[in-house]
């Protein structure tokens, strides 16, 4: 499964991959990146305490931060704006300042650190390498551990759902592991470079995302993924032909065996319900005790949320913006919603090959964010958002530009 993924994300792509030791290294860092942004352990939340979890896993973030600095500083360094940065900026002190006053600044501190450590590797490593390598290398680290997550997960998979067994994480957060290399792939296919080995770990991929039970993840992937076709300029016969019979014989064997239906129909209790989730978010607008709190959040340690009128008295907050506001704030909130707004004006303005890749990656990380969290946290989806932030700026546009003279594209690639 793992020789397909990486036959699948690295043959054919038409842009300059890099020799060498830099190129391990750069491999190196990106892996030791996602490695620090998933999750260890299913269900545990930080609450201030350290332990040895906590301690490697900021062991590998940092070696990860330092392997990316190193590149930057090693090579000439491409061309990178830095407005995203100071949006990051104001929401971090946004949660810190909110942490601080409300009496919680070391649970509140060490996620912010955590967060600034991941954002600091993506920028550096953007700033050493081509950005369609980076973003290459890290979908091929999200499906390397997505791949033995799921493999290490699967004998004691009992409850119908797909988790994470090495490292061991919730089903969820297996399914936007899978899912983003996914988008890259679709990505390669919409702009005319299907090849089997793609197919294969294509479907791999798509196997570990079923497994999952993650409708919010599926969904916006097919989502993504139908932005991503609308902006072919001339799809080839082939392709579209081969697309619409694979998709009528899927839903045809779908509908037959009753797989969709149960999928759809998954059940759950408790806090896992769709249901659930409106009582946390109804609970979130009016968690704070004071003008303050409600204006600067308590800390991006927060996950959970004290609910009323339940046989539960507590339940993690499953969004990213109804995070945010217990976070941050309202500061916080409306900055990342002006900061997500501004991150799909410049994927839109980005050259082609960039712009259909970053409006897939835009549409599944935000559209999973409303139901899932971790859009503004220590994730991958983090990651892959901040990448995107950064390279969809008015400031390295023109390098993405360069990178595509540079390359010599295939003809698909063309502006």
């Amino acid at each position: 499964m793992t020789a397909a993924l990486t036959a699948a994300l690295t043959a054919g792509t038409g842009f300059p991959t890099g020799r060498g030791r830099s190129s391990w290294v750069l491999q190196l860092a990106t892996l030791l990146m996602v490695l620090g942004a998933v999750d260890w352990r299913r269900g545990a939340y930080f609450a201030g305490s350290v332990d040895p979890v906590v301690l490697s896993k900021a062991l590998v973030a940092g070696l990860g931060l330092l392997l990316a600095f190193g590149l930057a500083s090693a090579g000439r360094g491409h061309r990178l704006g830095t407005l995203s940065v100071w949006w990051l900026a104001i929401v971090l002190g946004s949660s810190v300042w909110g942490a601080l006053t409300a009496g919680k600044l070391l649970g509140g501190g060490v996620m912010a650190v955590r967060v600034a450590v991941l954002g600091a590797t993506v920028f550096f490593l953007l700033r050493a390498a081509p950005s369609l390598e980076v973003l290459r290398r890290t979908a091929w680290a999200c499906g390397a551990v997505a791949v033995l997550a799921s493999l290490t997960g699967l004998p004691a998979m009992t409850d119908g759902r797909l988790a994470g067994g090495l490292p061991a994480m919730d089903p969820n957060a297996l399914a936007l592991l899978a899912g983003i290399p996914l988008v890259f792939l679709a990505w390669r296919t919409v702009l005319g470079e299907a090849s089997w080995g793609m197919a294969v770990g294509g479907c791999c991929l798509l196997a570990v995302l079923w497994l999952t039970g993650s409708r919010t993840a599926l969904l916006m992937l097919l989502v993504g993924v139908a932005a991503m076709a609308v902006q072919v300029r001339r799809p080839r016969v082939g392709l579209v032909v081969g697309v619409l019979v694979l998709g009528a014989l899927g839903a045809v064997g779908a509908v037959a065996t009753g797989v969709l239906s149960s999928f759809a129909e998954r059940g759950g209790d408790g806090t896992s319900t769709l249901g659930s989730r409106f009582i946390a978010w109804r609970a979130a607008l009016t968690w704070a005790d004071s003008t303050w709190q409600a204006v600067f959040g308590g800390g991006l340690n927060i996950k959970i949320i004290r609910v009323t009128g339940q046989y539960w008295e507590t339940q993690p907050l499953d969004s990213s913006w109804a995070s945010l506001l217990v976070q941050t704030g309202v500061l916080g909130l409306l900055v990342a919603a002006g900061w997500v707004c501004w991150v799909a004006r410049g994927a839109l303005r980005a050259p082609y090959p960039h712009r259909v890749l970053f409006v897939g990656l835009w549409v599944f990380l935000v559209g999973r964010s409303l139901l899932e969290s971790g859009l503004f946290d220590a994730s991958p989806a983090f990651l892959l958002f901040l990448s995107v932030s950064l390279l969809a700026e008015g400031a390295s546009r023109q390098r993405l530009r360069d990178e595509l003279g540079d390359a010599s594209p295939v003809p698909a690639l063309q502006r």
